[in-house]
């Protein structure tokens, strides 16, 4: 059972502590994303006019979007909980009647807003560029955007769970999270691709997160929309699942 007052304690411990440094964990990433959509809109988007029917420099809006508020939520969890293992204060996590599930949705929710907040942001600063503000599809649009930041915000959590120091976190992000974005139809078309790079890209779980979303945004998409919210949400509920028998079974948390 979900106790309101509990879960409200534990989201807003996750969420002010990273609203308290926003000019570091939500600005930056947006100025980053203009940094990325100012050069590769700016240097590709003359040679190539356009994929699926769309400028080139709207057409990477929803990829980027995803790589910096996806790294975002998976941050905010994964340094909370390494950080209260090096101060020693994962005793109050572990000590308050908190239930398995309520741990579980308590850091999912931090992880959530962040990713949230820099996604729309991203979105707002795109447009002035390009004029595109409004998605195609709200409902795709909002479901994706909550599936993948969602998603990454529990690996964050299991990623923090199982660390044993801040390397182990950066490493995680830097040597699998980064070239999945990277490699998951960011700035290009699988049409653009041989046939073995596409059966690749196809397995590679961020391209679905980045098709979905650029359906729900721009009506365009490489596989079919129920295929990419399908995986999504596959992805959100196993993740999820293994967060609650983490916090469950008390598993690398000192008990």
């Amino acid at each position: 059972m979900i106790h309101p007052i509990r879960l409200w304690t534990l989201t807003w411990k996750e969420t002010s502590r990273f609203l308290k440094v926003w000019t570091q964990t939500v600005g930056s990433p947006v100025v980053i994303a203009v940094m990325y959509f100012a050069v590769f809109g700016g240097a590709l988007g003359s040679r190539i006019t356009e994929l699926k029917g769309v400028p080139y420099s709207v057409f990477i809006i929803p990829g980027l979007v995803l790589l910096q508020s996806t790294t975002n939520a998976y941050m905010n969890p994964s340094s909370s909980l390494i950080i209260a293992k090096y101060s020693g204060t994962m005793s109050d996590i572990l000590l308050p009647p908190l239930s398995a599930l309520e741990k579980t949705l308590g850091y999912l929710f931090g992880g959530l807003l962040r990713g949230f907040m820099v996604s729309i942001l991203i979105f707002a600063v795109a447009g002035i560029f390009t004029g595109v503000y409004i998605p195609e599809h709200w409902g795709i649009f909002l479901l994706m955007l909550i599936f993948a930041n969602g998603a990454f915000a529990l690996l964050g959590t299991l990623i923090g769970i199982w660390a044993k120091n801040f390397d182990q976190i950066s490493g995680f992000s830097t040597f699998v999270l980064t070239p999945m974005g990277f490699l998951g139809a960011i700035f290009y078309s699988l049409d653009m691709l041989p046939p073995l790079a596409q059966t690749l890209s196809l397995l590679n779980p961020f391209f679905y997160f980045a098709d979905g979303l650029r359906y729900g945004f721009l009506g365009v998409q490489e596989v079919s929309p129920l295929v990419s919210v399908g995986i999504a949400g596959t992805i959100f509920a196993v993740l999820f699942f293994l967060n609650w028998l983490a916090f469950f079974k008390n598993w690398r948390l000192g008990i």
